[in-house]
């Protein structure tokens, strides 16, 4: 199949675009850097890597238009509004865009959207954010599935393996593991997998949240 992903060179949009490629699929990674300097693997040699930015241009057009799927791995998990980073322009207003953008066509590719199973209070927002871009997408295609991860953890990212540690810690802890009962850590590698086991029209748990 044809795959486009939105945020190809991030950190689910990597792992993601390996595991696609593994499995025979031809995949379009589309972020505003490109593909990254530091990325000479085999695998990613397959990948068509392409400079765009979903907010300011519409040279991505020709990639969803001949796509199969279209994923959307963009994100930010904290703002930074002085630097004019925030949920609605990173998350809500990627989908916004994409979505309309797929009405347009008359046979428009299916739209897969990387949301989140639940956030601590502290990202009450990010998550406020997550679940407008749900209903948008709801009221707006048939041909969609959004994928439900809480923690994504890679040592790539030292603090996530902490997180996860804590969180398995206090699992175990009678009386206060109802706390983070939704905050299930993932790996990335299985995150990715089970991305592409929904593609492929496989069944995977994360397509419903889990409390």
């Amino acid at each position: 199949m044809q795959i486009t992903i939105f945020g190809g060179s991030g950190f689910i949009g990597q792992k993601l675009s390996k595991e696609l490629i593994n499995r025979g699929h031809h995949v379009t990674a589309i972020s505003r850097s490109g593909k990254p300097h530091d990325l000479t693997t085999s695998w990613s040699k397959k990948v068509h890597w392409l400079r765009s930015d979903v907010l300011t241009d519409d040279h991505w057009h020709p990639a969803v238009k001949n796509a199969d799927w279209v994923i959307d791995a963009i994100g930010i998990l904290r703002e930074n509004p002085s630097k004019n980073i925030t949920y609605d322009r990173f998350i809500l207003e990627p989908v916004r865009i994409i979505l309309t953008y797929l009405k347009t066509q008359a046979m428009p590719a299916s739209f897969l959207f990387i949301s989140a199973n639940s956030a601590p209070f502290p990202l009450r927002k990010y998550m406020d954010a997550k679940l407008q871009a749900e209903q948008l997408i709801k009221e707006q295609t048939t041909k969609s599935a959004i994928i439900y991860p809480s923690l994504v953890v890679d040592k790539q990212r030292f603090s996530s393996v902490i997180g996860a540690a804590a969180i398995n810690l206090t699992k175990k802890i009678p009386g206060v593991n109802k706390l983070v009962k939704a905050y299930d850590p993932i790996s990335r590698e299985k995150l990715a997998a089970e991305i592409a086991n929904v593609i492929e029209g496989n069944i995977s748990p994360y397509t419903q949240r889990r409390t």
